[in-house]
């Protein structure tokens, strides 16, 4: 009796708080930035080619009319567009910005954030993606380069009157969170 006392015991004690092993939940947030850390440049191009075909379904849905038919050709092109080309060069561009605001110009925090944005916002990046954007979509769609040109001189400015309008304060916030 004493016998199995010991081994009941011995068994117990091996279930004290430190030996537990709980198993932890799946996490969809922390399965992604394990994927991130792994494959950066895979991971953010599909990710953006995600959000490119949901923002076109978006797009398509608030902007119809009742009769229009759903363009799946345009969501497939905007799908295509966002993987393939803005989201390798999406990865490549806010690599860079990053690496000079924090390593050449040793910033941080709110001088940080303002001055990725006006770099982000107001050099190179923003007239150049929207430009290709605009002259890239028709092209995936099987409309000629002078058709695309026009596209591109017909949306531009607007496009980035509305862009400057938005996204200045979403960057510097986001940066900053």
């Amino acid at each position: 009796m004493a016998f199995r006392m010991r081994i009941l015991v011995s068994r117990w004690s091996n279930c004290s708080s430190n030996s537990v092993v709980f198993k932890r939940r799946f996490s969809p947030m922390t399965w992604y930035n394990q994927q991130l850390e792994k494959s950066p440049l895979v991971v953010k191009s599909i990710t953006s080619g995600v959000l490119f075909g949901v923002g076109d379904v978006i797009a398509q849905w608030i902007a119809k009319a009742k009769d229009d038919p759903f363009d799946w050709k345009r969501t497939r092109s905007a799908t295509i567009y966002g993987t393939f080309i803005f989201g390798p060069l999406a990865h490549y561009h806010f690599n860079f910005i990053d690496w000079f605001t924090r390593s050449k110009l040793r910033l941080a925090g709110l001088r940080m954030a303002f001055v990725k944005m006006v770099i982000d916002q107001f050099t190179y990046w923003t007239p150049m993606a929207n430009v290709l954007y605009l002259f890239t979509l028709p092209l995936l769609l099987g409309h000629d380069t002078g058709y695309a040109k026009d596209n591109v001189r017909r949306n531009l400015l607007p496009i980035l009157k509305v862009n400057w309008m938005v996204w200045p304060l979403v960057q510097v916030t986001v940066v900053c969170l």
